[in-house]
């Protein structure tokens, strides 16, 4: 029988989210993303409030370790934000007042990490409620809101408190009309105001960058890349095709959407090909 645990001083997390919320957004930079000045309009509030643990085969206290683990399809849920796995751990500690608060999950097996519209799948996951971000592992990592996909080959990470996901190894971010490929993608979301939904507008791509969008394709070493203005920023080794036209430069501002650049090669040297009357399937020739 399905069984539901509200615990209500070990699992009290209002004094810890309010904590955060004081301390601040957190940083990326560790991770090799770069924090944005301005995310837009953020949902920073999923991740507060009481934890409630759900499980099929129950939820076993081990007071000594100070965990609770949760088995069979369990679920662990704090405001908007929710982790489930066939096994869930849960750490918490003591405070001096005499309550307590869970401050970790490990989630194993099926793990399935909602906030909002926005969900990523694995097998294993740690999710730190104090920095409000978690760490998904395993085999066919995905993330997906609304229209947009990321996956990655060794790890996703989302970051509530940021409005970002991050994707490490051979880690591809599309949708309908773009596709970003690189070693690692730092994708950042924001609520669009006119939908009221979380969308991704800004994709930053390091190592091995590839960009596919209107029937160009862009590589480069790093790119910032802003889905609704359709312009990356690109440095370093920098190509960009669309036919049989090249662009080659060491740092490029190419619009996608109307295939004009601007390129600054090395020294000052650029490389252009542009053969006359070759678009490409995508439209118009690149333009300097």
């Amino acid at each position: 029988m399905r069984q539901l645990l509200v615990i209500a001083l070990c699992l009290l997390l209002s004094a810890a989210a309010s904590g955060a919320a004081q301390q601040g957004a957190g940083d990326l930079t560790g991770l090799g993303g770069t924090p944005l000045n301005n995310l837009g309009s953020v949902d920073a509030s999923n991740a507060t409030g009481p934890v409630t643990i759900d499980a099929d085969n129950g939820i076993e206290w081990r007071r000594d370790k100070s965990i609770y683990i949760a088995r069979g399809n369990a679920k662990a849920v704090r405001g908007g934000m929710s982790i489930s796995a066939d096994t869930l751990t849960a750490h918490y500690r003591n405070a001096a007042d005499g309550k307590s608060s869970v401050y970790l999950v490990e989630a194993d097996g099926s793990v399935i990490v909602v906030s909002g519209d926005s969900t990523i799948v694995g097998d294993k996951a740690v999710y730190d409620l104090d920095k409000g971000f978690a760490v998904i592992t395993g085999k066919n990592l995905k993330g997906t809101s609304k229209d947009s996909v990321i996956t990655a080959r060794d790890s996703l990470e989302y970051w509530t408190k940021m409005g970002a996901v991050v994707a490490r190894g051979n880690a591809v971010a599309s949708d309908p009309t773009h596709h970003v490929q690189a070693d690692m993608l730092v994708g950042y979301y924001h609520i669009d105001p006119k939908t009221k939904q979380k969308k991704m507008y800004q994709v930053e791509a390091t190592g091995h960058v590839a960009i596919e969008n209107n029937g160009s394709v862009a590589h480069a070493d790093k790119t910032v890349y802003a889905l609704d203005s359709e312009i990356a920023t690109m440095e370093g080794n920098v190509n960009i095709v669309r036919g049989k036209n090249q662009l080659n430069g060491d740092h490029v501002i190419y619009n996608t959407k109307t295939g004009r650049a601007r390129v600054t090669g090395s020294k000052g040297h650029v490389k252009t090909l542009l053969l006359p009357g070759s678009a490409g399937p995508g439209g118009n020739p690149l333009q300097p």
